[in-house]
């Protein structure tokens, strides 16, 4: 598990369970909708990164006999329950009371401890977002790209969902303290229940952002830029003759299957060996792939679910050098 990670995640759960509670608060004092819309984001936002540690702890299990490559994709799946948990607590909640309170014309009663709620608010999503940054940052200079680039194409989307979050939370707060300035200087509760739905869509934009990324790698998403990267090298070997097909499929952050079909020159396969010797290998090697194909055609006539065979032979003998 990566440390930074972890330490991002850890820094937003206690971070948000800190500030999930005062705002609370905040709203028992105020009843301001803009500040349950708040409470309840932040709420989401807890359960959420509780189920990407979750994720964390469950992707370090070691390969056993059910899952031959291991545990990495549990990272994905649970970012990916935790996008439907902001989707439902965070944003439909929040909508539907935003909506009833505009209905009703609940008029907040906004104080100083209202307002100096969302500042406490602000400066710990703040702090969590600046970690989370800041273990972004360090992973994208690893990988040696860009921010822009590496927000796109990076394999862990436990820390870019922490940075998101963070960055949106934030922009809740503004919200919030926008809709309850505008409705303390008016008098009117409209602007606290707009601003109590901005959140909810807000929140509903976070959850659909985070399902797409974890999305594409449940589904079995290449590894692109190890696919350019391998091809490249494999093209600039002189003992190939042809690449056929290099496929790949990324299983974790740090882990991917790569496969590939490659043609190899014949005068790297035969070089110093006579006529008789190539005779041999050639015939050897057409053996070999006619194991091979009857091995591959047993397998999909027993079990035709099986689309993809990649058999590697191992232990053949060796020629003896004369």
């Amino acid at each position: 598990m990566s440390h930074g990670s972890t330490k991002a995640v850890l820094t937003a759960v206690v971070g948000n369970s800190v500030v999930t509670i005062a705002k609370f608060i905040g709203f028992s004092f105020s009843g301001s909708s803009a500040l349950l819309a708040e409470a309840v984001h932040s709420l989401a936002d807890t359960a959420n990164q509780g189920l990407l540690y979750l994720g964390l702890r469950r992707s370090e299990k070691v390969a056993d006999e059910r899952h031959h490559f291991g545990y990495g994709q549990e990272r994905y799946f649970w970012n990916l329950v935790s996008a439907v948990t902001i989707f439902f607590i965070g944003c439909v909640y929040t909508i539907m009371h935003a909506i009833d309170s505009m209905a009703h014309d609940h008029q907040p009663e906004l104080s100083v401890v209202a307002f100096s709620v969302i500042g406490f608010a602000f400066l710990v999503e703040g702090y969590a977002f600046l970690v989370a940054l800041a273990e972004f940052n360090r992973q994208r200079k690893e990988k040696g790209c860009s921010f822009i680039a590496y927000f796109g194409e990076t394999n862990d989307p436990t820390t870019l969902a922490v940075m998101i979050e963070d960055s949106v939370a934030m922009l809740g707060l503004l919200l919030a303290a926008a809709g309850m300035g505008i409705s303390a200087y008016t008098g009117s509760a409209l602007f606290d229940g707009i601003a109590a739905l901005a959140i909810g869509v807000l929140m509903g934009l976070l959850a659909f952002f985070l399902a797409a990324v974890n999305k594409k790698f449940l589904i079995n998403a290449a590894d692109p830029k190890m696919d350019v990267l391998v091809t490249g090298i494999w093209e600039r070997d002189d003992r190939i003759q042809r690449l056929q097909r290099v496929n790949s499929i990324v299983i974790s952050p740090d882990e991917s299957v790569l496969m590939a079909e490659l043609e190899l020159r014949e005068e790297e396969l035969f070089a110093e060996m006579s006529r008789a010797e190539i005779e041999q290998a050639v015939h050897f090697m057409k053996r070999i792939d006619l194991i091979r194909r009857s091995l591959e055609d047993e397998v999909t006539e027993a079990a035709p679910q099986a689309k993809h065979i990649f058999i590697e032979f191992v232990g053949l003998p060796e020629t003896e050098k004369t």
